[in-house]
């Protein structure tokens, strides 16, 4: 298991998951990953991803192209909520980026 971390400034969580789920993709690439199990505690954010809802922000458009586009070379890729009080790993990763800011 990788933890990758990295400040972002100030944006909506939706924002926020999108750019984690950018980052590692791209990690997953480098690291030659052919399946991915993407778990998010964003609902719409998996629900845009995998076509169930439309993506009425269009600042969250460019995002999820950009994710969608990092997937490239991944097999198999699934999208899947989960609640955030089972994220705590995360949430200790965004806590740590902003402290070390």
């Amino acid at each position: 298991m990788h933890e990758l971390k990295r400040y972002i400034g100030e944006t909506t969580n939706n924002q926020a998951e999108y750019r984690a789920l950018i980052m590692a993709l791209e990690h997953a690439k480098e690291l030659g990953v052919t399946e991915a199990d993407c778990r998010l505690d964003s609902e719409l954010v998996v629900k845009q991803l995998n076509r169930e809802y439309k993506v009425k922000d269009k600042d969250l458009a460019p995002a999820i192209r950009q994710s969608l586009e990092s997937n490239v070379g991944i097999q198999k890729i699934t999208f899947k909520h989960i609640y955030r009080e089972d994220n705590k790993a995360a949430d200790r990763l965004v806590n740590e980026a902003i402290d070390n800011h």
